[in-house]
């Protein structure tokens, strides 16, 4: 019997019956043994491990690491993303070095000394997450392809509409062909 039960499920419940099994006689064990490897799809002898060792305290797992992009660099490379035609992330990290010395010659942009270098240091995955919200404000509400009028007008034959040979008798088919050449054998004689 395949049991589905996810992972935590199966902890909240080793935990819960851990201390009744540890104290429980040999028969009882047993009893209790059969009944947690019928509602986990553990084996048997797993289970007498998960059930035996010792409960594992929950960790909590946050990360409390600083952003290394500040507003006025993601501000910045939305600038470079619109010049650059709204380009994908790959393609703007390979543009920036060309781009943002050129941009900043002509006067179209003027980048702070602490701006700059963490701006060339994005890779390309940063650059997509960082352009994410932009990115969905400029996308457009409407269908992505539209099918023209004409061509919903215009009649198609599909594989449907053609009916013969029926296809799946290849006996069928041989005769038809045996037919038409005996046929024109006739015709020529």
């Amino acid at each position: 019997m395949d049991i589905k039960m996810t992972h935590t499920a199966r902890v909240e419940l080793a935990n819960a019956i851990r201390r009744r099994y540890g104290s429980a006689a040999s028969k009882e064990k047993s009893r209790i043994l059969e009944e947690f490897v019928a509602a986990t799809g553990y084996h048997e002898k797993s289970a007498i491990r998960v059930l035996n060792s010792q409960p594992v305290p929950k960790r909590q797992q946050t990360r409390h690491r600083p952003s290394l992009y500040d507003e006025a660099a993601r501000g910045a490379l939305i600038v470079l993303w619109e010049a650059s035609d709204r380009v994908c992330g790959k393609r703007l990290k390979a543009l920036l070095p060309i781009l943002l010395p050129a941009l900043e010659r002509n006067g179209h942009l003027k980048l702070d000394e602490t701006i700059r270098p963490k701006i060339l240091a994005m890779s390309a995955s940063t650059i997509d997450r960082l352009l994410r919200t932009p990115r969905r404000a400029t996308r457009s509400k409407k269908p992505h392809r539209v099918v023209p009028e004409p061509r919903r007008r215009i009649p198609m034959r599909t594989f449907a509409d053609w009916c013969e040979p029926l296809p799946g008798s290849m006996e069928r088919i041989w005769w038809l062909i045996a037919e038409t050449l005996t046929g024109a054998a006739m015709l020529t004689a």
